[in-house]
């Protein structure tokens, strides 16, 4: 008969902790993923540039974690609705048509006013009383915008036109697909080390001026030893307008861009550069815009590859609701604080991190100074 030698009984010393009081607090012994999304944040968000949507065209496009169709009428009025017709449920977005000023039902040939009512059917019967749900839509800046809040409250701030007629330079679209989270554009232009360290820009100084719905930083350096200046103004999570300059080159280019949420940690990132070079701008017009013409992919590429150096740290980092932050912080201590009311108070999904909302901060700020009890308002709340 074989016999089984019975294990050793666990002592306390065996499975206490060491007497230091526990695991040191930067270890770990438990997986799982602890890069969390964030909830979708409120306000106005591009789904598209405007040239993206000529008359007559029917799209569909990602948007917080659902589809929107957007379809620009014969008249050029740009809509955005909920995908599904109220009829029976075919999505709009797969066979609808524009027909003058109506989209038109792929399954049954209902067809609806931009204002959501159904307007007629393809059989001539009387038309149900049934509505689209439209969404909140603004044209401006060469995109088309949606709303977005998570109480479905109207819009309750707009986003400033900004006006670039006086350009001579055709405007520069560009567009990539990221991971993480799309308020890293806005944070990104606060982080006034990380221009320093990634960027490779010195002498760099930067303020802070707070409103309700908008931050502005504004950012002095140099870069390869030519004097540079950046305002950046940000309109919620979604669009920032941006303007820089190297006077001693005489070189200037307005940026517009957006960031928009299309599933949990996936966002777009796209901008329109619009720019000047005072060397040009002594030519006659028809020459100054063949020189555009001409220098314009060149300077798309350009200002790209200064932006993109950002984007494999944004496609992997993770958002640290209590971050320990560093002398020159400042901004970004700011910017949380800012951002907080664009997010929802709580969330019951366990895995996020929601921000503490804050009062709004009504004074500009030093971008030099070291941060210290600002820092509370960053912390997660359980």
């Amino acid at each position: 008969m074989t016999r089984t030698a019975a294990l050793p009984q666990a002592t306390a010393s065996d499975v206490a902790p060491p007497a230091s009081g526990g695991m040191p607090s930067n270890r770990r012994s438990t997986v799982g993923e602890t890069r969390a999304p964030l909830p979708y944040p409120d306000g106005w968000f591009s789904v598209c540039f405007s040239r993206d949507l000529p008359p007559g065209t029917v799209r569909t496009v990602p948007f917080m974690g659902q589809d929107l169709v957007l379809y620009r009428t014969a008249a050029g009025r740009a809509c955005a609705i909920d995908p599904y017709c109220p009829h029976l449920g075919a999505h709009l977005g797969v066979g609808g048509k524009v027909q003058g000023e109506e989209l038109v039902c792929p399954f049954h040939g209902l067809a609806f006013s931009p204002e959501g009512g159904c307007v007629r059917t393809g059989q001539g019967t009387t038309p149900p009383d049934a509505s689209l749900t439209l969404r909140y839509t603004k044209e401006v800046n060469g995109a088309v915008m949606v709303w977005a809040d998570h109480e479905n409250r109207p819009p309750n701030w707009e986003v400033p036109e900004r006006d670039l007629s006086a350009f001579a330079s055709p405007p520069q679209h560009s567009s990539h697909e990221m991971r993480g989270y799309p308020q890293d554009t806005g944070e990104n232009s606060v982080d006034q080390v990380h221009f320093g360290w990634l960027h490779g820009l010195t002498d760099t100084a930067a303020t802070y001026e707070v409103g309700d719905c908008w931050m502005e930083t504004l950012l002095t350096a140099r870069w390869h030893g030519q004097p540079m200046r950046m305002r950046m103004r940000q309109f919620g999570m979604g669009h920032v307008q941006a303007e820089s300059e190297m006077s001693r080159i005489g070189f200037r280019v307005i940026t517009m861009l957006y960031s928009t949420p299309t599933a949990p940690m996936e966002w777009t990132m796209s901008w329109i550069d619009t720019f000047e070079l005072a060397l040009f701008e002594r030519l006659p017009r028809p020459l100054r815009r063949a020189a555009y013409a001409l220098l314009g992919p060149v300077a798309k590429r350009w200002l790209a590859s200064f932006a993109q150096i950002d984007f494999p740290i944004w496609n992997a980092r993770a958002f640290l609701g209590r971050p320990k932050l560093l002398r020159g912080d400042r901004g970004i201590a700011e910017f949380r604080r800012w951002s907080a009311r664009f997010y929802p108070p709580s969330s019951t999904d366990k895995r996020v991190f929601p921000i503490r909302p804050v009062p709004p901060v009504s004074s500009a700020a030093s971008g030099a100074g070291a941060v210290g009890a600002s820092a509370e308002p960053l912390a997660p709340v359980s």
